[in-house]
């Protein structure tokens, strides 16, 4: 986490930022988000049903503030009542905790194994982390359970059968003396344990839904080593570096998010293989989410260049989403030397993203795919350029390979800026097919190659009217093959040394509608 907390901050020191000067902020006391009122869970056979106010819970707290909510004195610390009363939930026993009212906890630690649901009445129900408590606020298993927050491998078994429903969680940010965190620093004892709204691990089966986390000193909601996972109409609200919304670490596969509303300083959704206890994760669908946060996707496979721990991500979808974005909508990396396609089968549907790129690329990457993609390009964070994909601005000079890109009627709006180019390529990195199936933009080049190669530029369908060339300068001749139906109908010119056979272009050699027949160039007739 070191690493990466320094790189944040330098990434939006150089940036700026979409909040501005509150990004960087602490101890901010955030209004509430309401998601309206919501009925006592249904009585299920077999399961325990504890209510709050019937152990003996003051219940005395307001969710802002966390003071008493009668007197504006200190609240009752209701979170060893809590505490004692779930300490026996188990599979034989399951237990589900009615929160039904506004609770000061110096955290709840509840059974490591799971076989626990805590419910809410909606509005005005939930919890505020007490000042000094110095650690999450919700987790499963003792209190030391999240020391350290990245253990490494292995991981262990999982326990299962977790519900989150219908309650707030207000994290007390602070700024490393007056929150959660008295440590001195925000986000909790740096290189030990960071700080989270809600940390569950070493679980199967989560369900978190109609959760509200806000002003957290680290992320809203860190999962790790954790399966099947469904987290849906949930908000998450705070301001500052390493606020992360939704945070996985490996291992952890079949997770499902949607519905939610994401306002964070940091990665809205971040898939961190080398964190916690480390390993792939696999089969992630997104949908029917905003966001207003630093990115909207972390795919993070390998940390830093050369590191020998090397995993994978595949098998993620995005659809259905719109967000305003500091960095680009979707960071793959962090690092060169990642395994081969280390982040494959990524699709990206019916979103629209206001950012300076879709792609940040670093790490080697498999198959991905952006269909009905809308970029609103912003100037948060120009460097090297505008682009719907570009080689990542913020970690240093890294190398990818990437096997294939595919852009299938995606456009950049033109109430944004205009782009440097569909895709920038720097440090060497290559990409085996890239393919445009659709694409409309104002940009000086479709591709702007400063140092790297294309293996094979398909051109099925672009609007060429507001792009004024194919490619930068001498660009052509990092470019294999150019094939595809919609070549000629761009009326550049393309060099015939390039050109599949059998595709109709204007050879730039003799500025005439041209095509090869068996490597040989022929004038084209289009009657």
């Amino acid at each position: 986490m070191d690493r990466r907390c320094f790189m944040q901050k330098t990434a939006l020191l150089a940036a700026g930022s979409a909040f501005g000067g509150s990004l960087l902020g602490c101890g901010i006391e955030l209004p509430i988000p309401c998601l309206g009122p919501a009925p006592a869970p249904v009585p299920v056979p077999g399961m325990t049903y504890i209510r709050a106010s019937e152990i003996g819970c003051a219940l005395d707290c307001n969710l802002e503030n966390g003071h008493n909510k009668s007197t504006g004195g200190s609240a009752t610390d209701d979170g060893p009542r809590i505490n004692a009363a779930m300490a026996g939930a188990s599979a034989e026993n399951p237990i589900t905790l009615i929160i039904d009212g506004s609770a000061l906890i110096s955290g709840l630690f509840l059974p490591s194994g799971g076989y626990w649901n805590i419910a809410g009445l909606g509005c005005g129900t939930g919890f505020f982390v007490k000042k000094g408590t110095n650690n999450d606020g919700i987790h499963n298993g003792p209190p030391n359970a999240a020391i350290p927050s990245d253990p490494g491998p292995p991981a262990p078994a999982r326990g299962m059968n977790v519900s989150l429903s219908n309650f707030t969680v207000n994290g007390n940010q602070g700024d490393g003396h007056n929150g959660d965190s008295t440590t001195g620093t925000r986000q909790g004892k740096n290189g030990v344990a960071w700080y989270f709204g809600i940390n569950l691990m070493n679980l199967n089966n989560i369900v978190i839904e109609n959760v509200v986390v806000v002003n957290t000193p680290a992320y809203h909601i860190r999962l790790s080593n954790v399966s099947n996972v469904k987290v849906s109409g949930c908000v998450m609200r705070s301001f500052g570096v390493n606020t992360d919304g939704l945070h996985f670490d490996g291992p952890a596969n079949d997770i499902s998010i949607s519905n939610c509303d994401f306002t964070s300083g940091d990665d809205a959704i971040a898939l961190n293989c080398p964190e916690g206890y480390t390993g792939n994760i696999s089969r992630v669908t997104v949908t029917n989410c905003r966001f207003n946060s630093f990115t909207l996707m972390r795919l993070y496979t390998i940390n830093g260049t050369g590191n020998p721990q090397k995993f994978n991500i595949d098998t993620v979808t995005v659809s259905n989403c719109t967000g305003t974005f500091t960095v680009a909508g979707f960071p793959i990396g962090d690092g060169s030397f990642s395994n081969p396609n280390s982040v494959t089968g990524l699709t990206v549907s019916d979103c629209t993203l206001n950012a300076p790129a879709v792609l940040d690329l670093s790490a080697n990457f498999g198959t991905v795919v952006l269909r009905n993609v809308t970029l609103i390009a912003s100037d948060s964070a120009r460097g090297p350029g505008l682009a719907f994909a570009r080689t990542a601005p913020v970690y240093g000079p890294m190398t990818y390979v990437g096997l294939s890109l595919i852009l299938d009627n995606c456009s950049v709006s033109p109430s944004g800026h205009s782009l440097s180019a569909a895709l920038i390529l720097q440090n060497n990195s290559t990409i085996s097919h890239l393919e445009f199936n659709g694409f409309t933009a104002r940009a000086s080049e479709l591709l702007k190659i400063e140092s790297g190669s294309i293996g094979q530029l398909v051109v099925d369908s672009i609007d060429s009217s507001h792009i004024q060339a194919p490619v930068s300068e001498g660009g052509f001749s990092s470019v294999g093959l150019v094939s595809g139906a919609g070549v000629l109908a761009t009326s550049w010119e393309f060099p015939d040394a390039v050109m599949a056979n059998e595709v109709p272009y204007i050879s730039a050699e003799t500025g005439l509608p041209s095509i090869k027949i068996n490597g040989v160039v022929e004038q084209y007739s289009q009657s």
